[in-house]
């Protein structure tokens, strides 16, 4: 059986995936608006220069994809009318012990729509329960929002180890949501 016809249609689709990518930050670009309403480019995260995250335009994020030379390796599962799935770690594999795996640990819980999955990487300890229902509040009306990207940011060295930012854009509706990401029981969490 010949499996070259398989593989260059999932190539194509690929393709036709990241030329209709919503829009979110490419590589390590990020568009923040700062207070005073003007749009700043950073490679650090938002909050860091005391700015909001905010979305750039398509065309911009169209122009760096194609005159980027790195390229990325996107592991996806199939397709659904949340779009491509991508590959989530079973929960029985623990925490996500490394930002990346954070990263796609929300990307494919958000995927699923599956507002447990993604309060696997939430940072509960210390919460008291009126808190905690507040948070699992917010992430039911995230889990309905379509997450395209998920991007750490490290915070300043002396923030200590594993801070920093991880940046959830999401197309529907269009917004750009950073929250904080901590080092807890040799363990990777985000917290609002």
């Amino acid at each position: 059986m010949n499996t070259q016809p398989r593989w260059v249609a999932a190539w194509c689709c690929l393709l036709a995936l990241l030329l209709a990518a919503p829009v979110h930050a490419v590589g390590s670009l990020h568009r923040c608006q700062a207070h005073d309403g003007q749009s700043v480019y950073t490679d650090t995260a938002c909050a860091a220069l005391g700015a909001a995250p905010a979305p750039m335009s398509v065309e911009l994020v169209n122009r760096l994809t194609f005159d980027s030379s790195s390229s990325a390796s996107l592991g996806l599962l199939g397709s659904t009318q949340r779009g491509a799935i991508p590959r989530r770690r079973p929960a029985a594999n623990g925490c996500a012990r490394n930002v990346g795996q954070l990263s796609l640990d929300l990307m494919g819980a958000f995927a699923m729509g599956d507002v447990n999955r993604i309060a696997e990487s939430f940072h509960w300890p210390g919460l008291q329960n009126q808190q905690a229902q507040l948070v699992m509040n917010r992430l039911q009306h995230l889990a309905r929002q379509s997450l395209v990207d998920a991007s750490f940011w490290p915070a300043l060295a002396s923030a200590g180890d594993g801070a920093g930012a991880m940046q959830l854009v999401f197309s529907e509706p269009q917004q750009v949501l950073e929250l904080g990401v901590e080092r807890y029981s040799g363990c990777y969490f985000v917290r609002f």
